[in-house]
């Protein structure tokens, strides 16, 4: 008869990504490609694209033509919607390293999934120019799901969707606070700094 040992069942063979600055940078730092635009200065603008119009955004509320005629409105803008869309579509980019790690790992038989707080129209984008989604078994963002990382019900939704147990899964971003909300469901996890940092945790993990 075959021998299970213990923990076995329990082996770390799930790994779940974040997107925004794990895979792809893009949201991060548009306030320096706006303030040459707006004339605004950096601090100011990031405060104002994090107005709660982003969250509806990132909820699915509203759409993203909604979310810049909010910011324009709301803050005096001088700007047209289309080139805010064209300026934010040319700001993203893949993250050095990350989807040669990714690659490696899905050979190597790691389930993958993607759990992602981001905008519909953004990802539509992104997805069709990286291509990037067909890498993960399973993929669920915060607009499908209704829901951010702030609470437990996106990381519930993402591992029924990878039929995983918090015991079998690593977790990977940015935020720290993210982090935390995944280790209370006993998801172990990794911050993301960069894709070299994240490799060689991942390999103190024998992954």
């Amino acid at each position: 008869p075959q021998v299970f040992f213990p923990g076995w069942f329990f082996a770390k063979k799930i790994i779940i990504f974040d997107l925004a600055e794990v895979y792809l940078t893009g949201m991060k730092d548009f306030e320096y490609v706006l303030e040459k635009i707006i004339k605004i200065p950096a601090s100011s603008i990031k405060k104002q694209l994090k107005d709660i119009a982003l969250i509806d955004l990132f909820h699915g509320k509203i759409s993203e033509e909604d979310y810049w005629k909010r910011m324009i409105s709301r803050n005096k803008w001088n700007v047209d919607i289309d080139l805010l869309k064209k300026l934010i579509r040319k700001n993203f980019k893949e993250i050095e390293g990350t989807r040669d790690l990714i690659k490696r790992l899905k050979n190597k038989e790691y389930k993958l999934g993607l759990l992602s707080v981001h905008a519909k129209e953004w990802i539509e984008y992104c997805e069709k120019k990286f291509d990037y989604h067909k890498l993960f078994d399973s993929v669920l963002y915060s607009f499908d799901a209704s829901a951010l990382k702030n609470g437990k019900v996106i990381f519930e939704l993402i591992l029924e969707k990878l039929d995983a147990k918090p015991e079998q899964c690593i977790f990977i971003d940015d935020v720290q606070g993210n982090l935390d909300i995944a280790k209370s469901l006993g998801i172990d996890t990794i911050i993301f700094k960069n894709s070299d940092q994240l490799e060689k945790e991942l390999k103190l993990l024998d992954i």
